[in-house]
């Protein structure tokens, strides 16, 4: 994509995109211009996100094409599909990466569909993301893509440092938000040896008012981010680097951005179980007992060798995480009609849930060497090992029932507590061979062979658990999965790319909970993508157009079944995806960018078994038919020794459904959410090292629904709407200095 030239120790230049510019990407996990890489991506670096104040993955989106985010009102809360593949079980369908080391939950517990990692951008050199499968050379979950985080190195040239801040105001908050961060980089041995030393601190008051009687009322939904970074660089010879990081970072969200809504209209459309929102509580406000929290901690360990052995390069990767997540949910609307039932009238009931994954990974290859011609190849071998406990009692973690003054209900505690244990071992070969039968026709292939194996152990109890009660031990599950791609490009002209790309992914299954007449276990589903693409500069490189045209197949989709009234998952029946995907930028004259992209994505289930509720026929949960943004950037000197820059984009979502269409008596009503538009300014000055900057996010107040869902009680009655909104106009202004 077109960026401007810009230092990383430098902001006299204005970050923002003034000329169409090569980038390197590590897609296809060798260092390649974006423009001749043979697959879908899309690359956006670390100081164009931060100047245009955008700080979470569902904005970052705005100039992705056919990558959809689901905003669950909190940071590092968030459902992400690309290209149409929605998650409709607990799995991700959407894999992250940290440079070189896989981080999230390659199975389908611990809530990796909701839990994907959202890096604030202020330490990351670029985002890349790739469309369509890559379980080729990323492996499980890389369904629909990947999104990968590239993080700046120590640079070992010279000594540099920057500290910046910002303030915010957003409407409806009686408070003002603010951000601080920093970074070092410290040259230990000239040319051999650097360090580099990161950190933010972001807090932004809540917004959103509650009217449940009694409960905390203004502002609920305050959110604190904060975290660190060490990163250290040592290249001992010419030919050998070492690249260690350690990273931190800690969400701590009040509640979220949520809206209730007290109407549910049907939407006639069958049988299908589809509404409507209206009758808000109020603007900006939600109805709920209990905060909804969040608390997310997720640290990093990673080291990565780089090793040039003449016949080939060599790359070990070595990383361990940690992610550790608290989640508080209000379940008095569902226990509330029937707290007569357990002797407390008006009941109320909140649910605490904690996640705990610990994950190793190990990633070998041998590359080719960058001159290798005609033949460049890739071969490796990957293991992770993963241990998770979801839930734990001894941690206050379970459901808990309230009378209405907020007093425990008694004899009742804990009503309802289930842990969960399970593990996840993975290991893996793989490679790809490109060969160039000509100077402009080159042909390519990989393939990747799996087993994974997995256990799991889950123990319940409380007074509600009744004869179930006790610990259930399912048996272990284990499966080989083979994965594969092949491409072709070929340059009209050595600005003018074609190519087209056949490639498979997976999502791994896993055991199922022991009910009666139900599967001991849940296979793997998988996909394979078609796609056709052409990538282009031309005009002296002044305008770039690429589009692609794609269609998946998606087989043994992971859904949700019931079974002689028990729950389970299922491979419970096949989807199908198609689209087309735009992206455009023109540099009219000097300093002037124009962009744009778009995004047409139809997709949704052909087949469904007879146990699942799901619908065939309806567009997948999250993906709206049509998304894309328009954009422009302009920088001058207005004056000698002066810089300035404005800017801003418009973004476009059309109506989309929030979760699964689904039909019968037990089934939660799918919210049909309207098409929104939101529009963002920001413009800055330079004078030698300093860069002040200002910014309106939302300039027209729209109140975007972007995820969501209709909450139903215990015998399966709709009760409340709750909507996730983008959040409201925002304005603010900051600075950063760099030194020297």
């Amino acid at each position: 994509m077109a960026a401007a030239n810009v230092s990383h120790a430098q902001v006299a230049t204005v970050p923002y995109r003034t000329e169409l510019q090569e980038i390197v990407v590590t897609a296809q996990k060798r260092a390649e211009n974006v423009q001749v890489v043979a697959a879908s991506v899309t690359a956006e670096r670390g100081e164009v996100l931060q100047a245009r104040n955008q700080a979470q993955l569902s904005e970052y989106a705005i100039n992705v094409p056919g990558l959809n985010v689901a905003n669950l009102g909190k940071a590092g809360l968030s459902a992400v599909n690309l290209r149409g593949i929605a998650s409709v079980s607990t799995g991700a369908s959407v894999a992250a990466y940290v440079d070189e080391t896989p981080i999230g939950s390659s199975s389908l517990f611990n809530y990796g569909a909701n839990t994907i990692l959202d890096l604030l951008p202020y330490d990351l050199e670029r985002l890349e993301v790739l469309r369509g499968p890559q379980g080729t050379l990323y492996g499980a979950g890389a369904l629909g893509g990947l999104v990968k985080y590239v993080l700046k190195p120590a640079d070992v040239s010279g000594f540099s440092a920057s500290v910046g801040a910002d303030a915010e105001t957003t409407e409806g908050s009686g408070s003002i938000g603010h951000t601080v961060r920093g970074v070092v980089n410290v040259p230990l041995i000239s040319d051999q040896l650097a360090v580099r030393l990161s950190g933010y601190d972001r807090e932004q008051p809540g917004y959103i008012n509650n009217v449940w009687p009694g409960a905390v009322d203004k502002d609920v939904n305050s959110e604190h981010q904060r975290g660190g970074r060490l990163a250290v660089f040592w290249q001992p010879s010419p030919k050998l680097t070492v690249k260690g990081d350690i990273y931190r970072t800690e969400i701590d969200a009040d509640d979220g951005g949520v809206v209730s809504f007290a109407g549910l209209t049907p939407v006639a459309a069958g049988s299908a179980r589809i509404v409507k929102l209206s009758r808000p509580f109020g603007n900006l406000t939600q109805n709920h007992a209990f905060p909804q929290r969040l608390k997310k901690d997720v640290t990093l360990y990673a080291a990565t060798l780089n090793w040039d052995a003449n016949i080939a390069l060599v790359t070990s990767a070595t990383s361990y995480s940690e992610q550790r997540v608290k989640i508080s949910a209000d379940q008095s609307l569902a226990v509330r009609p029937f707290g007569f039932l357990f002797g407390v009238p008006n009941a109320m009931a909140r649910a605490d849930t904690s996640i705990s994954l610990d994950k190793f990974t190990q990633e070998i290859r041998l590359a080719s060497p960058a001159t290798s011609t005609p033949l460049q190849w890739t071969v490796g071998a990957f293991f992770t090992d993963e241990q998770s406990q979801q839930g734990d009692p001894t941690r206050g973690d379970g459901v808990r029932l309230f009378r209405p003054d907020f007093t425990l209900a008694p004899g009742l505690n804990p009503f309802l507590t289930t842990a969960l244990a399970t593990e996840y071992q993975e290991y893996a070969a793989f490679g790809d061979v490109t060969w160039a039968l000509t100077d402009t026709f080159d042909v390519s292939a990989g393939l990747r062979l799996a087993r994974n194996e997995q256990s799991w152990v889950q123990t319940s109890g409380g007074a509600f658990a009744g004869p179930s009660a006790g610990t259930v031990t399912a048996p272990d599950s284990h499966e080989n999965v083979t994965t594969w791609s092949a491409s072709a490009r070929y340059r009209l002209t050595p600005d003018v790319m074609v190519y087209g790309r056949v490639a498979s992914g997976y999502r791994p299954g896993g055991p199922n909970a022991p009910t009666p007449a139900a599967p001991l276990s849940v296979e793997s589903d998988s996909l394979v993508n078609y796609e056709l693409g052409v990538k282009s500069n031309f005009l002296d490189d002044t305008v770039l157009f690429n589009a692609t045209v794609f269609a998946l197949d998606w087989k043994d989709v992971q859904l949700n079944a019931v079974r002689s009234g028990f729950s389970y998952l299922a491979n419970g029946g096949d989807a199908k995806s198609h689209g087309l995907e735009l992206t455009t930028s023109w540099v009219p004259v000097q300093g002037l960018v124009l962009g744009g992209n778009l995004a047409y994505t139809k997709s949704e289930l052909k087949s469904v078994i007879a146990d699942s509720n799901f619908v065939k026929g309806y567009q997948l949960p999250g993906v709206p038919k049509f998304a894309g943004s328009l954009n422009a950037d302009y920088a001058w000197s207005p004056v000698e020794g002066w810089n300035a820059a404005v800017g801003g984009n418009w973004r476009y979502v059309d109506k989309q459904w929030l979760t699964g269409v689904q039909t019968g008596p037990s089934a939660a009503p799918a919210v049909e959410a309207p098409s929104y538009q939101l529009v963002n300014l920001y413009a800055s000055v330079v004078r030698n090292n300093v860069r002040f900057k200002i910014f309106v996010n939302n300039l027209t107040d729209k109140a975007a629904q972007q995820g969501g869902l209709a909450l139903i009680d215990l015998g399966n009655n709709p009760v409340q709407g709750d909507v996730y909104i983008a959040k409201p106009r925002t304005f603010g202004v900051g600075f950063d200095i760099t030194f020297p």
